[in-house]
């Protein structure tokens, strides 16, 4: 991981830990956490988008690591999004039991 992916890593790890109060108990049904998130600054370039896949599988393990299933993840994008207007938006759904 780099410098920035460590960053990145980290902010999500709080973002999970602060979100484990609307994650549900495990009782066999389907339940959604929704997660919204940011593009990195300068998202010109064909590459993998590290920042949002980083948060992301902090997210996605953080649950599988406290015993849920994951059973979809599901997004959108806004373009012109943040303070700058330059950012692209992410609303991650993810459906877990």
């Amino acid at each position: 991981m780099g410098l920035f992916t460590t960053s990145q890593a980290t902010i999500a790890s709080n973002v999970y830990q602060n979100a484990k109060k609307y994650v549900q108990e495990k009782n066999g049904k389907i339940h959604i956490l929704m997660i919204n998130s940011f593009s990195k600054f300068a998202n010109q370039n064909f590459e993998c988008e590290d920042k949002y896949t980083t948060q992301l599988n902090v997210i996605l393990d953080g649950l599988q690591n406290d015993g849920y299933e994951i059973v979809d993840v599901k997004f959108n994008s806004l373009m012109g999004q943040g303070l700058t207007g330059n950012a692209e938006g992410f609303h991650t759904l993810i459906l877990y039991k």
